[in-house]
């Protein structure tokens, strides 16, 4: 049994880390914690969850546990996780504090980096490009929601080497905000639809754009910290009336000409034998990975236009943030890949 504990386990993404790790059968969590509720029992941020101890303190999680969740606000984990590693622990991290080079990340999230050296360390979370580099990682950069939907929509034609670039419009259900986060009061997002971070400003584009140049650089696998080729995308996200879910459109820009038969046959080749991505006959729906840690995926070559569109859909608590951090444990230690990650979503 692997010792775990979890920094900020009173957020939405904490509950889901709560949630799959107790039902995991090769590891004891050994404390969450919460700045909010420390002493206090865990149904006091968390009704849904059992669980007879008190959220701990940061000392006492980081002294138990071999392997430290940080389920953070941006800007904190920078701090914890250089602590976190001096001590023998290995970390993964949910937050945006190691996934991009300190300069881009200050750019873009408007936080100094305190910890930069740790970026050249750090390894990128997205098992489905980068499996045999987090074998061996003490530190993970978990991506989010919209860039693993993003990157998992797109990549196929960018290791073809045929992506120029794209329109991406994504709908996130509100629990993509955060537990505190603004604008997302019933009475505001109830029966309203609105887009926001509109016109290139959305800090998750550079780590789109990012991810996906690797793969036109380096191909099918490719290595955190190799080359990159530049790349440009239009992302515009929307807010929906829901709990929770991701869908993404993409039209993407590629050379050549394509047929329906092709796009479907390049997909399904990339990601023959991966557990957790599903190519569709129809189209993706946000009920249809609920709670689970897939996503599903379906190109379709419109032939009026001669456009190619990629539809993606996950759930954004599980494979947009914590399912995909225990997928990511689940390689750091050697226990099968799917285990305690589910399958199936939930219906209705």
């Amino acid at each position: 049994m692997v010792r775990v504990g979890i920094l900020g386990a009173s957020g939405y993404g904490g509950a889901e880390l709560l949630r799959l790790l107790k039902g995991h059968p090769g590891v004891e969590l050994v404390g969450f914690t919460s700045r909010r509720h420390e002493g206090r029992p865990l149904e006091a941020a968390w009704p849904q969850l059992w669980d007879g101890r008190p959220f701990a303190s940061q000392e006492e999680v980081l002294e138990r546990a071999e392997v430290v969740f940080l389920a953070l606000p941006n800007g904190l984990a920078m701090e914890i996780a250089p602590k976190a590693l001096e001590a023998g622990k290995r970390v993964i991290d949910l937050s945006g504090d190691f996934r991009l080079p300190p300069e881009v990340y200050e750019a873009w999230y408007r936080i100094p980096h305190k910890s930069p050296n740790l970026y050249k360390e750090a390894i990128y979370g997205l098992p489905e490009l980068h499996r045999e580099e987090l074998k061996e990682a003490r530190l993970v950069a978990n991506p989010g929601c919209y860039v693993t939907a993003a990157t998992l929509a797109l990549a196929p034609l960018a290791a073809e080497g045929v992506l120029e670039g794209g329109f991406l419009v994504g709908l996130s259900g509100v629990s993509g905000a955060g537990r505190e986060g603004e604008g997302t009061f019933f009475a505001e997002v109830n029966e309203n639809l609105k887009p926001y971070k509109a016109g290139g400003v959305h800090r998750h584009l550079p780590e789109m754009e990012r991810n996906l140049g690797r793969v036109l650089a380096q191909g099918r696998w490719v290595r955190t910290h190799g080359e990159a080729r530049a790349l440009r995308l239009s992302f515009t996200p929307h807010l929906v009336p829901m709990t929770r879910g991701i869908l993404l459109t993409a039209e993407a820009e590629v050379k050549g000409a394509w047929s329906q038969g092709g796009l479907e046959e390049l997909y399904r080749d990339f990601y023959a034998g991966e557990p957790f991505v599903r190519v569709l006959e129809g189209l993706p729906e946000t009920k249809g990975t609920s709670a689970s840690n897939r996503v599903d995926l379906k190109p379709l070559y419109e032939e009026r236009t001669g456009k190619v569109l990629v539809f993606a859909a996950l759930d954004n608590l599980v494979k947009g943030m914590a399912g995909q951090a225990v997928q990511n444990l689940n390689l750091m230690l050697g226990f099968p890949e799917e285990t305690a990650l589910p399958k199936e979503g939930l219906w209705p």
